[in-house]
């Protein structure tokens, strides 16, 4: 019996569809063996087509800054003036954006990038190439079976200088040739100190388990040490599907290891982690990690031998874009596992964990943690296995990794290549008086009960003061009105002045009240915001 033409038609269709569900549950689920499948057609397609071009792929992940930028700046903590310096390394080489590590030598910076380059700089020095032997991560094989590389795949994670054996020690994706599939690596490099040269070659003690699907964000690989014989591993979920591997002991995904150096041997320190992206020993012999939790729930967990810290059975997140979580109740709860010592809620993204030495009294002792999403540095105060507050600083960069130099400085690498240097502003600290309360009676009575100097944070009141002039109107990291922000020019003298005597005239919508100025009291006004560190330096030599 012959089928109709439409009845052809709807079964033709019906089995496409057939297929096309099939083929993507099957790329989905893997319940069946699509990625061997996968790796035999792209390694044949390879062979096919001759030798893949290494170098032309790697060219693509390369960026160059044409114009250089300046970060110096003057911030004002809850505690202390500090001082930010630095630059952008994209500014001087081509370098690859997002991702990278930074380790210290004294008072020079390692800076490790997310190919696995390494370079060095410090605040008096440019950034220069070090010609060390490439990282033993089989790339070229990874790269000639058909597999991709970009900001979340194939990097390096993390890098440690041990000060007592001159090595070098990077955490990085290695390309498992036999089985055709990434593992997580920690692999050793001897240096000599003076001249930052390596001697011999890269050494691998450690190798992770299987990235069945692909390496990705929930990847860890934070390092800490113990100064000695002793380093620290994290390693994430990778996102990998369909078994709880946090939670089995015989899985090394979603833990953290013990690894002697000495003897190559590693044991399982703590289960039950998602993403622990930063790991630090402090002076007292206490290894802090900071973990990404889902939909909020970012973690400062204080790691001990044995503890299950819960993942993904209990966190105080939710699933993305919902008010649950799907794997167990209650939701926002911490029941049963270790609970963190601290959260994040909303999540920042954290990075990397420091323990602040040799910086200034008032700091010395916290942990400063950095963040992603939430583009600041946070300073901890901990007591005990209390946090007393969390103090945010506004750096306006992602900030990847953190390290501190054998001077006190503290230095940020970010996603977007910059090498930031912190220090105390001594001489600031010494006068006692911040910058707002040296800018005259006038601009403290009437804008710094709102307006600030330095940057913006998400909870301040107002925008800056800061540079006033150089800036388009409504450009600030504030939360202007939308008439605000589609207020065309940038601020001039006769501008503000119009502002200041009529805000509301000035841009319609705004919040600002009308303040209750004379003429001269505006004139000083401008005059301040023109040049603020010229009048405090005049004020200062007046008051002598």
């Amino acid at each position: 019996m012959k089928l109709s033409f439409p009845r052809a038609l709807l079964s033709v269709a019906f089995i496409s569809a057939l297929m096309f569900t099939f083929g993507f549950t099957m790329h989905k689920y893997r319940y069946f063996p699509y990625e061997q499948l996968r790796v035999l057609v792209s390694r044949e397609l390879t062979r096919i087509r001759g030798d893949v071009n290494t170098t032309e792929i790697l060219s693509h992940q390369y960026s160059y800054n044409v114009s250089r930028i300046s970060a110096e700046r003057d911030v004002s903590t809850a505690l202390l003036p500090i001082k930010i310096n630095g630059g952008r390394a994209s500014d001087l080489y081509e370098f690859p954006k997002t991702g990278g590590a930074i380790t210290t030598i004294g008072n020079l910076v390692i800076v490790l990038d997310r190919l696995g380059s390494l370079h060095v700089s410090s605040p008096t020095a440019e950034l220069r190439r070090l010609e060390f032997p490439p990282l033993p991560n089989n790339l070229d094989a990874y790269l000639a079976a058909g597999y991709a590389i970009d900001t979340t795949r194939f990097r390096a994670y993390g890098i440690k200088y041990l000060d007592a054996r001159n090595t070098l020690v990077v955490s990085h994706e290695a390309f498992d040739v036999d089985h055709q599939a990434t593992r997580m690596a920690v692999s050793l490099l001897e240096i000599d100190r003076k001249t930052l040269r390596a001697i011999g070659t890269w050494r691998t003690i450690f190798m992770g388990d299987l990235e069945s699907d692909g390496p990705n964000d929930a990847s860890g690989g934070a390092l800490a040490s113990d100064g000695r014989d002793t380093i620290y591993l994290s390693i994430g979920v990778y996102n990998i599907k369909g078994t709880n591997i946090a939670q089995q002991a015989d899985s090394k995904f979603g833990k953290i290891f013990e690894i002697n150096l000495s003897t190559g041997k590693a044991r399982m320190l703590s289960m039950g982690h998602r993403n622990p992206q930063g790991l630090t020993m402090t002076s007292a012999g206490e290894l802090w990690s900071t973990e990404h939790g889902p939909a909020g729930g970012d973690e400062l967990n204080l790691i001990e031998a044995g503890f299950n810290y819960g993942w993904p059975i209990v966190t105080l997140g939710t699933d993305y874009g919902t008010y649950d979580w799907s794997v167990s109740q209650p939701v926002g709860r911490h029941t049963g596992f270790q609970s963190p010592i601290f959260a994040w809620v909303p999540s920042i993204a954290v990075s990397r964990v420091i323990e602040v030495t040799n910086f200034n009294e008032r700091w010395n002792g916290d942990l400063l943690v950095g963040s992603l999403k939430g583009l600041s540095l946070f300073r901890l105060r901990v007591d005990g296995k209390r946090v007393v507050y969390s103090e945010p600083i506004w750096i306006g960069q992602r900030i990847r990794d953190i390290a501190q130099l054998q001077n006190g400085t503290i230095a940020l690498w970010t996603d977007d290549t910059q090498l930031l240097f912190i220090s105390s502003d001594k001489a600031r600290l010494s006068s006692n008086r911040r910058l707002s309360e040296a800018l005259g009676e006038t601009l403290l009575g009437q804008c710094m009960y709102c307006h600030h100097f330095g940057p913006t944070n998400p909870g301040d009141a107002a925008p800056s003061l800061s540079d006033l002039f150089q800036r388009r109107i409504g450009s600030d990291n504030f939360r202007y009105s939308a008439e605000f922000r589609s207020k065309e020019g940038a601020w001039t003298k006769e501008g503000l002045k119009e502002f200041l005597s009529n805000p509301g005239k000035f841009v319609n919508g705004t919040s600002m009240p009308t303040p209750k100025l004379a003429t001269e009291d505006i004139k000083e006004i401008i005059n301040i915001l023109e040049d603020p560190k010229g009048y405090t330096e005049h004020a200062r030599q007046s008051n002598h």
